[in-house]
């Protein structure tokens, strides 16, 4: 399985349009002492990429940054995902109106 998008913005966009369904864009952070930032990275990338999950997630050893947008159908199953994770269970997800 390929760990990484190799779409485009412009690309990432057409999809949304062709989609034709709702999204939700929101946004995160959390402090936290991630000891291998890349099998992290990879770890999201393997749960979140079935979810639809696009955007920009950076992943340091301080710990995660969030930029993102989900299906709408799709939020119930990314927020599970998140709550499964032990440093950012009930995170504050700020959701765009």
């Amino acid at each position: 399985m390929q760990l990484y998008n190799k779409l485009s913005a412009k690309e990432r966009a057409q999809l949304i349009e062709e989609a034709g369904e709702d999204r939700l864009t929101l946004s995160f952070y959390q402090y936290a002492q991630i000891g291998n930032p890349q099998l992290f990275r990879d770890y999201l990338f393997i749960h979140w990429h079935p979810l639809e999950v696009l955007g920009r997630i950076y992943v340091a050893k301080e710990g995660i940054n969030a930029q993102l947008s989900v299906p709408a159908r799709n939020f119930g199953l990314f927020k599970a995902q998140i709550d499964s994770v032990s440093f950012l269970e009930n995170v504050r997800l700020n959701i765009a109106v």
